[in-house]
């Protein structure tokens, strides 16, 4: 498991496989890091085992019921489940899930998804501190559909309300209901949780606040151990993040990225209020199911860079044939259209 977001003790006292992500001191989170090189090669282990059991019964249905020990997305982001979850906690280093939201008891993702919620939310709160990242949805535990979303269905999807400031540009604490920003980054009205009435109160003097937002955007595009697919937003709130970019003279590359993944979908609704994200499948994942929808861009780019037996590293013929199934498997990169939320 990954240092920077760990597994909490709770997990071995519940039958059920729930992990806990719990935030850690610093000492915890060093000792961690002398532990990683250990825990990632025993992961590589376990994968390169389901790995080839996977190759072995591809044509058949054996492979679905293969699994390792974390986390398992099952099906797509509109029609999946979900295996053994990660739970993030109510409050943590840097974001906080709602009341509104936590009634809904929709805090649960894959490992991959819960552990770059918390290393982002950590690195805002580092780089800016006093913005506080407002969670939302994940999946449910079991994962599948809810009343108030057609997609977050196999843990791989979230909800982070927007980072906002006020007129002196302070960082304002997240409240029960989200705002909308108009083009301008203002603060036009309430935006209540499905289910509930807009407040009676005026609508505060707030301000998208593009630093914060990019900043925690910045640390998902640049995590290396998670890949994003797409991040919804609405064009315009997406233009002035990529303002934001150039101002802190970030790489051209990065941005020219952020500006592919970073977009307004194309059914649903524009998304300013929120961004809404959504990462790959893990290649462990996979073996037992899951499946992207849209654009393979990123990830068909990268996969030859991970480690064996998912990369080319040094096992050639294994990497080989997973080469041959990514040539059917991997779906075809769409456009601006084909951007669904």
């Amino acid at each position: 498991m990954r240092s920077a977001a760990t597994v909490g003790p709770s997990a071995g006292r519940r039958g059920s496989g729930l992990r806990f992500l719990e935030q850690r001191s610093s000492q915890e989170v060093a000792k961690d890091e002398g532990q990683g090189e250990a825990m990632r090669a025993m992961r590589h282990w376990r994968r390169r085992v389901l790995f080839v059991g996977w190759v072995a019964t591809t044509a058949g249905c054996a492979g679905v019921f293969a699994s390792d020990d974390t986390s398992d997305s099952i099906g797509w982001h509109a029609g999946g489940t979900l295996r053994r979850p990660a739970m993030l906690t109510l409050v943590g280093d840097g974001y906080a899930i709602g009341s509104p939201w936590r009634e809904r008891e929709s805090n649960y993702g894959t490992d991959e998804l819960v552990e770059a919620v918390v290393r982002a939310s950590r690195t805002v709160a580092r780089l800016a501190p006093g913005g506080t990242a407002a969670v939302g949805d994940l999946s449910r535990r079991g994962g599948g559909g809810s009343v108030e979303h057609k997609s977050h269905q196999s843990g791989r999807d979230v909800d982070i309300f927007f980072y906002a400031v006020n007129a002196a540009g302070r960082p304002m604490a997240p409240g029960s209901v989200m705002l909308h920003f108009d083009r301008q980054g203002r603060a036009v009205r309430w935006s209540p949780p499905k289910g509930t009435v807009a407040p009676h109160r005026p609508v505060p003097d707030a301000r998208f606040d593009a630093r914060r937002n990019w900043a925690f955007i910045r640390a998902l595009l640049q995590d290396p151990d998670v890949e994003v697919q797409w991040i919804f937003a609405q064009r315009d709130l997406t233009a002035r993040l990529l303002q934001q970019s150039a101002a802190e003279g970030d790489d051209p590359a990065l941005r020219a990225r952020a500006a592919q993944i970073v977009r307004q979908p194309s059914d649903s609704e524009v998304h300013d209020d929120h961004m809404h994200i959504r990462i790959y499948c893990d290649p462990s994942d996979r073996a037992v199911g899951c499946s992207d929808r849209g654009p393979a861009r990123w990830w068909k780019k990268g996969w030859k860079y991970m480690e064996p037996p998912f990369g080319r590293g040094d096992d050639a013929e294994v990497a080989s044939a997973l080469a041959g199934l990514l040539r059917g498997r991997v779906p075809v990169a769409v456009g601006r259209s084909g951007s669904t939320s």
